[in-house]
């Protein structure tokens, strides 16, 4: 009978235990993605003010002409910021849109460093007007 006891006590502090570092964990996750929705730099208001839903500080798939396979690209590439994008080269660009294979082919990142550069400095509404004047990131 002691056996079954002290069998079920452990079993009752193992489980305790457990249930704590899940909750601990799952905090700790909630905590790193509030700080990123609040990171500093990105001014939510006035990107929602232009029309743009902007998910986190550096979403490049706002660009124009960049959708979430092409983002992911960059990303993998080490383009994954806004500044970075604004700072790249058309020939970096391309040879990045080179390493994804003929899919990628279609892709023109003409004005991507330009729309980055907007979006980094918190120009959304310039980056708006500039969007209207774009099809698929290429000025019409």
């Amino acid at each position: 009978m002691l056996q079954f006891i002290l069998c079920n006590l452990w079993g009752l502090l193992a489980g305790a235990l457990l249930g704590w570092l899940a909750s601990w964990l799952l905090g700790r996750g909630r905590l790193a993605a509030s700080t990123i929705a609040a990171a500093p730099g990105i001014d939510y208001a006035a990107a929602k003010a232009a029309g743009f839903v902007v998910s986190g500080p550096d979403n490049l798939e706002i660009i124009e002409g960049v959708g979430p396979k092409i983002a992911h690209l960059l990303r993998s590439n080490g383009v994954g910021t806004f500044a970075l994008l604004a700072a790249a080269s058309q020939s970096a660009l391309k040879d990045i849109l080179k390493k994804g294979g003929p899919a990628y082919d279609i892709a023109n990142p003409e004005t991507w460093p330009e729309q980055a550069g907007l979006a980094a400095q918190n120009r959304w509404q310039d980056l708006r007007n500039l969007m209207e004047r774009l099809d698929a990131g290429v000025r019409r």
